[in-house]
């Protein structure tokens, strides 16, 4: 994996953060992956990478300084952040900040209450603060808590992360079943990655497979009597794109492999019932075991003409609140839509799609003096990923096509294609964790939740 490549991926959805703990158990890749979202960030921005693992060599490699003083320092002692600060050369806007000194206790230093007032101020200066950080460490939650989500590394995630703090996770394609990490004793130094098996008594160790088979049993008898006899009416029929349909081909340029459909794996119930206090014994849960939902973009080749940029113009708690503000307060904007906050489900509202920020920018400044926003409402935002509705669809008929959807409460609308044709879309997202988080809606709407890079213009 090249991770600084992956983080840059990550870097340009995640305008709207002023605060981001980067998660993983290697030090090396958390490390690059803060550098590769830092690198993009700082090209318009303030951005600062905290290191919490106390030697990530790509971050040491960079403070150029022997002074050992760090962001402990900084908490504990008062020490200035701008003299704990280094600037990378050649980077735009980019610091970087060592741990400091003695060991990390981060039983202390992560329930810390000054990092809520820390990512308050870089929200404040339009600023960035990224905090790399070891899965293993006690109390990552209550960081992640404090800032606007968590970016996670590789195959070993912490127990006690929800779905709804994950930005996005990033592992290598063909990756190990994922691990549940386990927390580190206080006052230790950088973790040792190491994970730990439990070893239940001997009835036990059977009971688990037993019920296991027993329970499988029962699913498949259940599953065979389903096929054998549907629901009365049978099953209603979606109406979305399957990934292997000949419409989601046309959107991949025929690109399409055996796996490159829509994934989701399934989201246990409690994935951390079995931790007691954010430790795990789950040291090699399969891959139905976890707790992330894993969404494959079945474009992935139209990343670089993706329609990226809108305009965030505000959020609201229900979704028929976000429909009653599209429909009437944003009527005459381009392309309305929403989206979903990670952290607190809400609705977030978008206008317009653009390859371009400075297209977005232009936007914003028209809805200003529209006076459709405020002074200073509104902010440009990369929301690059929607769901895929229908392709191929003629221009007469999107308007009555995109009506029938919105009048049932689902942000759909349509861009114009090169060809001359609509494809039209479900709603705009920032990640694809942050698209999974919509699939309930997508399914209500009877549509399959096919994930792609949004491409075509505003008509």
């Amino acid at each position: 994996m090249n991770w600084v490549q992956e983080g840059r991926e990550v870097g340009v959805t995640l305008d709207a953060c002023h605060a981001v703990v980067v998660v993983g158990s290697d030090p090396v890749a958390t490390a690059e992956v803060a550098l590769g979202i830092a690198r993009v960030q700082a090209q318009h921005r303030r951005v600062a990478v905290a290191d919490m693992f106390g030697d990530a060599p790509p971050l040491q490699a960079l403070v150029p300084s022997d002074d050992p003083h760090g962001l402990v320092d900084s908490f504990l002692y008062g020490v200035s952040l701008n003299r704990i600060a280094y600037q990378v050369p050649d980077a735009g806007e980019l610091f970087v900040i060592p741990s400091g000194t003695g060991p990390l206790d981060y039983e202390e230093l992560f329930a810390h209450p000054r990092w809520r007032k820390l990512a308050a101020g870089f929200g404040e200066m339009g600023a960035l603060l990224l905090i790399a950080a070891p899965a293993e460490a006690p109390r990552i939650r209550e960081l992640v808590d404090a800032t606007d989500g968590a970016v996670l590394v590789g195959d070993t995630v912490p127990a006690n992360l929800p779905v709804a703090v994950s930005l996005a996770w990033l592992r290598t394609r063909r990756s190990a079943p994922m691990s549940v990490a386990m927390s580190l004793p206080a006052a230790q130094g950088r973790p040792t990655g190491i994970e730990e098996v439990v070893l239940a008594p001997r009835w036990r160790r059977w009971a688990g497979p037993a019920g296991g088979i027993a329970a499988a049993i029962v699913l498949a008898l259940l599953g065979y009597w389903f096929a054998i006899r549907p629901l009365v009416g049978g099953p209603a029929k979606g109406h979305g794109v399957s990934a292997e349909s000949p419409a989601a081909a046309v959107v991949t340029h025929g690109a399409l492999t055996a796996d490159g459909g829509t994934v989701m794996t399934p989201v246990p119930a409690r994935a951390d019932s079995a931790a007691a206090g954010g430790t795990a014994p789950l040291a090699a849960a399969g891959t139905s075991a976890d707790s992330f939902p894993q969404l494959r973009v079945v474009n992935p080749q139209d990343s670089a003409a993706a329609a990226s940029f809108a305009v965030f113009l505000g959020e609201t708690s229900t979704k028929s609140g976000a429909i009653l503000h599209l429909e009437q307060s944003f009527r005459t904007v381009p392309v309305a839509t929403y989206g979903v906050k990670p952290r607190s489900l809400f609705f977030l509202l978008f206008t317009g799609a653009y390859q371009t920020r400075t297209e977005a920018d232009s936007l914003l400044a028209a809805l200003r003096q529209r006076r459709v926003l405020g002074p200073a409402a509104g902010v440009v935002m990369s929301v690059p990923y929607a769901f895929l509705v229908q392709s191929n669809v003629p221009p007469a008929e999107a308007p009555a096509r995109v009506a029938r959807y919105r009048a049932g409460g689902h942000p759909v609308y349509a861009l114009r294609q090169a060809d001359g044709t609509m494809q039209l879309y479900f709603g705009a997202y920032a990640t694809p964790q942050q698209a999974a988080l919509a699939i309930p809606a997508v399914r209500d709407a009877k549509l399959t939740p096919t994930l792609v890079y949004r491409i075509g213009r505003t008509q």
